[in-house]
């Protein structure tokens, strides 16, 4: 070959390296791209559902799941599509709107993250319907407090002639007049359903889009507000904001408790006052009041102290520095604020006691019950301070209470201790002043619930501070709250600084200051890996089994990188590392917690469920009993509409134990202490010396009844898992549905 030839031959190799390069350039050849991508993700989705899937969930082909898995094929693709800046700059400007596209498109597709589909397996298991499983992730049984019991009766009240639904009063649930708004937070007809706007979904669109509106509500504003406090701390430092989002979002504690109404309000009333402030548009601070109104009240209505008091505490010291940074940059109280400020307040007030007024009865039975009216604490001996560092396997393999031994993606207490030398190290910086305005009352609050997880109060300092009424399990979360919130703030204040000009890799001091803290760092990894161990296995022997050497090695591995990148934040390159690994354990250990799930049909399309509706219709005022069905099952009846006396008690049913025991027994403080409580009521029917109650378990109350007694209960329906007519009982009972181990009996009473 010629050397022109060669030449040549070089030249056009080079212009079609060339040109491959400007197609890969990410400003060209948009479109192109786009197809291409959007070819490569419905294709993957489809060999996913066919090969990996097939394996997790062999039952079923899902169109759905493959829409949704290419759907995330496709925003995973975007990343390589467009500059990242520009991608998460339109991400940043139209979030609001592509939050309520999101919710839109959840509501009409029926998504929900609910664990009710495990009734599948629970009722009548043999039956088939497509949508009686999950698309993505499993159901969590653990979580019996949103499947079994706060779900079932949000849906409750949907169901039935439009004259029964959403009372605030209603018979379903006990069987007898119970308030649906205050303790069973259910969605009622009420101008107070401004302090539940999440459950107005139910009310206005029904069920299946309520349960998606409600589900995925609380998710989009745990981002928002999440990422609007962030931006508050770090003085809009959107990276860092993006980060501590995620870090919130989808800490292992807020997906298995699912996103915490207490933080999501409390996070939303610091961002709406910071608006407030600094807004000169009338109209948007308008709006700013409203949104408080409802912020406020539904803080308040989530009425459990255990979160609400220490979140307080942890929100007032970030509302401290908003509020006094607002008045350093130039914020003025104007006669037109505080008219609006004093109109806010009075409406709230206003909104208080209306409920307190409708709901008196209700409040003062819960208060007066021996739980939770009478729990009182002093702190002390929280095991879970340090459990972020195996939170991690928890939605992969069972743990023993994944719920109870979860915490937020804290690295507690490294950025209280950080907070401290920061400002320590910089006391002569002329920015000191505010970096106290934040350090000062976020660390002495990450102090003072320290000490009450850790050590606990004496029992007067418990009452003062009202920490008496949370417990040092439920004061973790607002600690590591507040370390992560510390930790944003320390995040931003490095972005802030400016690197030096020298060569620092050439630098034998910094050299060495690095490897110090690389050496602190690990030896810190070591120390929370074997005390959050220690205090799980303690508290939970069976842990002790769940965290063997594999595990302790990858959380070793992945936290120990971490650590090394927050020790070394001062450098850029340590910080984007430490962002990286923060998002990547994020979204490890919580964004798989709960599943995607896809309408209620699992509750109103199971055999016995269409039994349950037709005899409704005809007979909706009976009362119905679960003769030895367990509670998940009795609270899956009212779910149905039926009135059904042995449902989760959310407060006592005196005049069911009267009734069973006698007004002189019910009274006796023995029984009494053992059903003036929120139980679960399991009744089983049978020949017995005497009506009695006792508890199987703290919160789990059984009765054993005798037959001759359900006259007196006026009991019309009985649902059960045997036939009651082979069981030698000295009544007859009238058969009016059998299948699938699930029978539904009549009493026939002789008058």
């Amino acid at each position: 070959m010629s050397v022109k030839q060669n030449i040549k031959k070089l030249k056009e190799n080079n212009k079609v390296i060339k040109s491959i390069c400007n197609f890969l350039n990410k400003d060209n050849y948009m479109w192109v791209k786009l197809i291409i991508a959007a070819v490569i993700a419905v294709v993957g989705s489809i060999i996913f559902e066919h090969t990996i899937y097939r394996i997790i969930d062999p039952q079923y082909i899902s169109n759905n799941r493959m829409m949704l898995v290419s759907m995330i094929f496709m925003f995973i693709e975007l990343h390589f599509i467009f500059k990242l800046d520009k991608m998460y700059n339109f991400i940043h400007k139209y979030r609001y709107a592509l939050a309520a596209a999101f919710l839109i498109f959840a509501m009409v597709m029926g998504y929900h993250g609910s664990s009710i589909v495990n009734f599948d397996n629970e009722v009548q298991s043999n039956s088939e319907n497509r949508r009686f499983h999950t698309l993505l992730g499993f159901p969590r049984l653990i979580r019996t407090d949103e499947w079994a019991s706060s779900m079932l009766y949000k849906l409750s009240q949907g169901v039935g002639n439009e004259e029964d639904r959403f009372l605030y009063f209603n018979d379903r649930l006990r069987g007898t007049e119970t308030d649906m708004f205050t303790l069973v937070d259910a969605p009622v007809k009420s101008i107070l359903m401004i302090g539940k706007p999440l459950q107005l979904g139910f009310v206005f669109f029904g069920n299946d889009a309520g349960i998606s509106f409600y589900w995925y509500g609380k998710l989009v504003l745990m981002l928002l507000g999440s990422y609007e406090i962030c931006r508050i701390i770090t003085k809009d430092k959107r990276k860092v904001s993006l980060v501590g989002m995620i870090a919130i979002t989808f800490s292992a504690a807020t997906q298995w408790w699912y996103c915490m109404d207490t933080l999501i309000w409390g996070q939303l009333i610091i961002v709406l006052v910071n608006k407030f402030m600094i807004t000169n548009k009338k109209y948007v601070k308008y709006l700013c009041a409203l949104g408080l109104i409802s912020v406020l009240l539904a803080y308040a209505f989530v009425l459990y102290p255990a979160w609400q008091i220490p979140f307080v505490y942890v929100l007032f010291a970030v509302f401290i520095f908003m509020f006094v940074t607002n008045i350093k940059d130039g914020y003025r109280f104007t006669i037109h604020d505080v008219i609006v400020i004093t109109l806010t307040v009075l409406t709230v007030l206003a909104f208080v006691t209306a409920w307190f007024v409708t709901s008196k009865d209700a409040i003062e039975a819960t208060m007066s019950t021996d739980y939770p009216g009478q729990r009182r604490e002093v702190g002390g001996g929280s095991f879970i301070l340090y459990s972020y560092i195996y939170n991690i396997f928890y939605p992969y393999k069972d743990a023993f209470n994944p719920c109870e031994t979860s915490s937020m993606l804290s690295f507690y207490p490294i950025p209280m201790i950080f907070g401290i030398l920061y400002l320590v190290r910089n006391r002569k910086d002329e920015k000191i002043k505010d970096d106290l305005l934040f350090l000062i009352p976020t660390i002495f609050i990450g102090v003072f619930l320290t000490v009450w997880c850790k050590y606990g109060f004496p029992e007067i300092i418990a009452k003062l501070s009202l920490m008496s009424m949370s417990t040092s399990q439920r004061a973790s979360i607002a600690l590591g709250t507040i370390n992560i919130y510390i930790l944003m703030y320390l995040f931003g204040r490095m972005e802030d600084r400016k690197e030096e000009n020298v060569n620092k890799t050439k630098d034998l001091k910094n050299i060495l200051s690095v490897l110090v803290k690389i050496v602190i760092a690990v030896l810190f990894t070591v120390y929370a890996l074997y005390i959050a161990r220690k205090h799980l296995v303690i508290f939970l022997p069976p842990m002790d089994a769940y965290l063997g050497k594999i595990k302790i090695l990858i959380s070793g591995v992945l936290f120990g990188i971490t650590f090394i990148s927050i020790f070394n934040m001062d450098k850029k390159c340590f910080r984007n590392i430490a962002y990286t690994m923060i998002v990547i354990i994020a979204l490890v250990g919580g964004i798989t917690v709960n599943p995607v799930s896809r309408t209620t049909d699992v509750i109103y399309e199971k055999p016995i469920s269409k039994k349950f509706a037709e005899i409704r219709e005809k007979d909706p005022d009976a009362i119905w009993l679960g003769d030895d069905t367990g509670w998940y099952l009795n609270n899956y009846m009212v779910a149905n509409g039926l009135r059904v006396i042995n449902s989760s008690n959310v407060y006592p049913n005196f005049d069911l134990f009267e009734k069973v025991l006698g007004e002189e027994r019910a009274k006796e403080p023995d029984n009494r202490t053992i059903f003036n409580r929120y139980c679960h009521v399991n009744i089983n029917l049978g020949k017995y010396e005497e009506d009695r109650v006792f508890a199987a378990a703290a919160d789990n109350l059984v009765i054993e009844l005798n037959t001759e007694s359900l006259e007196k209960l006026d009991v019309d329906y009985i649902v059960a898992k045997k036939d009651l007519n082979t069981l030698g009982y000295d009544m007859e009972f009238e058969e009016l549905y059998k299948e699938d181990g699930l029978y539904i009996f009549k009493p026939v009473y002789q008058n």
